[in-house]
């Protein structure tokens, strides 16, 4: 039976693996177990109970109203709409709220989330990493460089955490063009910046259903080339369902196949006993008889992760974003046609590297505990023999092979894993080579590589070569 220090540090492998065979950066959806864990925000349920506490005028508790709409906290929240714009008018000469928010032109809901604002904002004041109980959680994931963050969240603990981020919020995420560039925190539930854009009641649930399938459609790109992270939710959210629910039919042929890029994370309070093995996957019943089997990982702290999510970066993030944005403000520019440029030059650049070259980024390429490793008979010392033997990684064997992201190419591996018991990529061999250290894998293959999973996609007959 397996331990569980050993059933982490399997998980913590596997995800610095998937990160390097898909060659991106992970997407991380943050929920409000993480602002609840480093800032002491409520769930849900606890904001409301404290809105109803905040709200001199109302005097049932938290428990009146579940029962009275059988536990829906939307329904719940239309009746705190209700209540705080008659407090607010009633008090409007004391000063309790901002005047502008009695304008004929703003919803009556303004004032509910404006003391939402008012009081998670308090929170966020009150947050420093430095003696905090969580200082090395906080600055291990403060110094990761995902794709993007994306967050359910209204607080600004991921606005500090990331500073060199762009915020985008609400139905910007949808109608921005640039919403799915790099170095982005996209905040779909709102923010307490933009206080008409917090999504709390059920006339908000509503509208944000019917602009669902859009925003789906803009984070698609995300679900089948980036690693996926959830963080802080609990695996029963019904907001998470809902977005697995729309890209599980795209993302995953069967319910019963492992959704490879997408992991779970879930926090555990209580210790966690070294003598339990806690599942590696797990299915979650979608609705309307569709599930989803994705990764999975139970811990009680965040450190280990967070480390394993850890990509350096050559250049900032926002200088990347910036460059992404120029040279597609270029690309679409009517006046392209009349730039003076060097032709030759342009041509040149057709290949990642190439590009890198021009633009002045050096990417080497790590080499760590395999500088002698034995290779069928033959034994390679030159970092630059590991490359022209093993030029490709897993996005490339799998682009060579048809398939429009790396987790086809990584699906035709587990196959022959489960026909003939050997995981090409647990050693070196004339297929694949891991020239990572041991805290990072650097996963890169052979042609050999492809012409075995070419044999094993049209389903015909194949020989491993493992001397």
């Amino acid at each position: 039976m397996t331990d569980y220090n050993s059933y982490l540090n399997d998980s913590i492998n596997k995800i610095t693996s998937s990160l390097d065979d898909s060659g991106t950066r992970p997407i991380l959806f943050i929920g409000s177990g993480i602002s609840r864990r480093y800032i002491n925000a409520p769930d849900w349920e606890n904001l409301l109970k404290k809105l109803i506490e905040l709200n001199p005028n109302m005097n049932m508790p938290i428990g009146y109203y579940t029962q009275q709409t059988n536990n829906d906290y939307p329904e719940i929240a239309n009746v705190l709409i209700e209540e705080y714009q008659k407090y607010a008018w009633v008090n409007k000469n004391e000063n309790i709220f901002p005047e502008s928010l009695y304008e004929g032109k703003q919803n009556k809901d303004i004032f509910l989330k404006y003391k939402i604002s008012e009081y998670l904002n308090t929170l966020d004041e009150n947050f420093e990493i430095n003696a905090h109980n969580y200082q090395d959680e906080l600055n291990s994931l403060k110094q990761l460089n995902p794709h993007a963050i994306i967050t359910t969240n209204y607080d600004r603990l991921l606005d500090k955490l990331f500073p060199n981020f762009k915020v985008i919020v609400g139905q910007q995420v949808i109608r921005k063009k640039d919403s799915t560039s790099i170095g982005h925190i996209l905040k779909i539930h709102g923010s307490t910046d933009e206080l008409d854009e917090i999504i709390i009641s059920k006339k908000d649930y509503d509208f944000f259903s019917t602009k669902q399938k859009y925003l789906t459609a803009k984070l698609l790109t995300y679900f089948m080339e980036h690693p996926i992270f959830f963080i802080g939710y609990s695996i029963n959210d019904q907001n998470i369902k809902n977005i697995l629910s729309d890209i599980s039919e795209i993302v995953s042929e069967n319910s019963n196949q492992i959704v490879d890029n997408i992991w779970f994370i879930e926090w555990q309070e209580d210790s966690i006993s070294n003598n339990f093995a806690p599942p590696i996957d797990k299915t979650i019943d979608l609705g309307d008889g569709k599930s989803i089997r994705i990764n999975y990982i139970l811990l009680n702290s965040f450190e280990k992760v967070y480390e394993a999510l850890y990509q350096p970066s050559l250049v900032e993030l926002s200088e990347l974003r910036d460059l992404q944005e120029n040279v597609y403000n270029i690309v679409k520019s009517k006046t392209v046609s009349n730039l003076e440029v060097d032709m030759v030059s342009i041509q040149q650049m057709n290949t990642i590297e190439k590009i890198e070259e021009f633009i002045g980024i050096n990417n080497q390429i790590p080499v760590g505990k395999h500088r002698g490793t034995f290779i069928g008979l033959a034994t390679i010392t030159d970092p630059e023999q590991f490359l022209s033997r093993f030029p490709l990684n897993l996005s490339e064997v799998a682009e060579k092979l048809g398939y429009g992201y790396w987790y086809g190419a990584n699906m035709l591996i587990k196959k022959i894993e489960e026909d003939r018991g050997v995981d090409l990529k647990a050693t070196n061999n004339i297929y694949h080579v891991d020239m990572g250290g041991p805290k990072q894998s650097h996963h890169r293959y052979s042609g050999a590589m492809v012409e075995l999973l070419q044999l094993v996609k049209e389903e015909k007959e194949y020989t491993l070569n493992l001397e």
